[in-house]
């Protein structure tokens, strides 16, 4: 009869406290993973790192081009050919993955590779191929958080190489008889990185996220001395399903760095803007587009060359 009552009093737990943990896992299943503050879930863009401790892998795919543009003369062996027309395309791929040592701390390693190519005669002469790969590594901490901002600090390493097929360089040297001219020049590049990341819910549906980064290394031109560079920038986003109920989400950033990256013009200016449209209904899931505009011009304004493309970004917080 004992053993009865006790299995009778074991079922009854059992019905009693299993819908409470299926209630409460479903709950804790159903917050998000995703950056939160003050009521606000963000929508991070790849251009602009946020500020928040969470662990999370991320993988970015993009195509752009610049058409049409117009080239100087050529000049070899003393004569002028004829100006041209040509395109530049672009193309990037990165991963990035974050991991939350404690509450107040994450290490972040990434890779990125990118290629810019001439895709007509003219300019696959006169811009050659430039093919850029990288690896990071981060450490971030956690330096203030209020209810509705947080701020972060941030110090790593990047190693770069920096890879330049010059085709119009290398017919030059030969035709000037320089000894041992290159068709292809490798630089290896590596530069120090202290950075300041700010997040601030500005209301449920709308949050600011903004970057300040200094640089201090090699310069990817073998004639150039070691210095510092900086990156700075800012993305706002809008949260549609705060308010309106629908699992979209947008983002614009904007973002401008001395560091010249894929450009063959030293002292070159590099602006992008950024367009996001993201799936953001699950709570530890984004996957988003990008349209893209970026911009690089010597700082000076007096040249600048533009391109357009998009991206395809996937970003999962466990």
């Amino acid at each position: 009869m004992r053993t009865t009552l006790r299995l009778v009093f074991a079922a009854w737990l059992v019905l009693a406290v299993a819908p409470a943990q299926a209630q409460a896992q479903a709950q804790e299943s159903a917050e998000p993973r995703r950056p939160t503050l003050d009521g606000h879930t963000f929508l991070p863009v790849d251009a602009i790192p946020d500020p928040f401790v969470r662990t999370y892998v991320r993988n970015t795919l993009g195509y752009a081009s610049a058409s049409n543009l117009e080239y100087p003369p050529v000049v070899l062996d003393g004569d002028t050919l004829i100006a041209l027309d040509g395109d530049l395309s672009y193309a990037t791929l990165s991963f990035e993955y974050q991991q939350a040592l404690r509450d107040w701390i994450a290490v972040r390693v990434g890779f990125d590779a990118r290629t810019r190519l001439g895709t007509q005669v003219s300019s696959l002469l006169l811009d050659g191929v430039t093919v850029g790969t990288d690896f990071g590594m981060n450490w971030m901490v956690r330096l203030h958080q209020s209810k509705s901002t947080m701020l972060s600090g941030s110090v790593g390493v990047t190693s770069q190489d920096f890879t330049r097929v010059d085709l119009k360089g290398f017919v030059d040297d030969v035709i000037d008889g320089v000894p041992d001219p290159k068709l292809i020049d490798t630089i290896p590049v590596v530069q120090t990185t202290v950075a300041a990341n700010f997040a601030w819910a500005i209301s449920r549906p709308f949050g600011l996220t903004a970057l300040v980064e200094g640089d201090y290394g090699d310069s990817p031109f073998r004639d150039r001395p070691e210095g510092w560079e900086y990156t700075y920038g800012a993305s706002v986003d809008f949260d549609a399903g705060a308010a309106w109920d629908v699992p979209i989400g947008l983002a614009l950033a904007f973002r401008q760095t001395s560091l010249p990256g894929l450009s063959d013009v030293e002292g070159a200016l590099g602006r992008s803007v950024n367009l996001r449209v993201a799936y953001n209904a699950q709570p530890d899931f984004i996957v988003g587009l990008d349209l893209v505009r970026n911009s690089t011009g010597e700082s000076t304004g007096e040249q600048e060359l533009s391109s357009s493309g998009v991206m395809f970004t996937m970003r999962y917080y466990f």
